[in-house]
């Protein structure tokens, strides 16, 4: 009886165990995998093996802030989509639009980035609107979405586009006259102008042609959805402390002088 007893005592805290554990947050559970671009700077990239750039910078500013074990990690962008849809994990840095809201849940907006048009010198004539874009040959970016009014200008045949892993293959295919124009953030654009040396030869709108908010995403079916409150609370401080503007202005400076690639 007394061993009876026994093996129904283990039975029982076995069970509360199990159930402590599924109600811990991820922080005293497992590491939240967050995946990120791996060539996409100053935004996001691979530099010495580890996950660099603004977003990385903000996910860990935020993850210090809520109290949540998280693990970064780069990889190429259609892959990060790929464990997105998976529900493996989440994605920083990454667009709404209405066919993403259907499969996955969003974090408040961690930054706001302005889509430029990047010309040769010779061929500029003050283009900043999609409408302007009209019979040329864009360079984008492999895998990505640039909000639903490119996209669905893109796919009514307004332009073509030509992909590329990034940026800076886009520049590269610009300057050898393979594409009349290239997408890209304004951040990351004029830094690879600058580190290709290319500041003689091309030239970016004054204005965006639009801005796009980014954010932290779940897929709507994973475990791990229930962090997207404490994200949220988080980057709510981080905004109103001015934290992430200084998050923002030293992952940009310290990618000005990296050697990424």
């Amino acid at each position: 009886m007394q061993g009876y007893c026994k093996v129904i005592l283990w039975a029982f805290m076995l069970c509360v165990l199990q159930g402590v554990v599924a109600v811990l947050p991820v922080s005293q559970a497992q590491a939240l995998t967050i995946y990120v671009d791996e060539a996409n700077p100053p935004f996001m990239y691979r530099a010495n093996e580890r996950a660099a750039g603004i977003y990385p910078d903000i996910v860990r500013a935020i993850s210090a802030r809520a109290g949540l074990n998280v693990k970064i990690v780069p990889v190429p962008w259609r892959r990060a989509l790929f464990h997105l849809d998976n529900g493996d994990g989440a994605v920083a840095g990454i667009y709404k639009n209405l066919e993403r809201q259907k499969k996955y849940a969003f974090s408040e907006p961690i930054h706001r980035e302005g889509l430029m048009i990047y010309r040769l010198k010779g061929d500029f004539d003050r283009e900043t609107k999609i409408e302007d874009l009209s019979g040329m040959n864009v360079g984008v970016i492999r895998g990505w979405s640039y909000g639903d009014a490119f996209d669905s200008s893109r796919t009514s045949g307004l332009f073509e586009t030509s992909e590329a892993a990034g940026d800076d293959q886009n520049f590269a295919m610009l300057v050898n006259n393979r594409v009349d124009a290239v997408i890209a953030v304004r951040e990351a654009g004029d830094i690879w102008i600058k580190k290709l040396e290319l500041d003689d030869q091309i030239v970016r709108a004054l204005s965006p042609i639009y801005e796009n908010q980014t954010f932290i995403a779940i897929n709507r079916t994973s475990k791990d959805i229930a962090t997207l409150s404490l994200i949220n609370r988080a980057i709510a401080e981080l905004i109103e402390d001015g934290t992430i503007e200084t998050v923002i202005s030293n992952a940009v400076n310290q990618a000005i002088g990296s050697g990424f690639h």
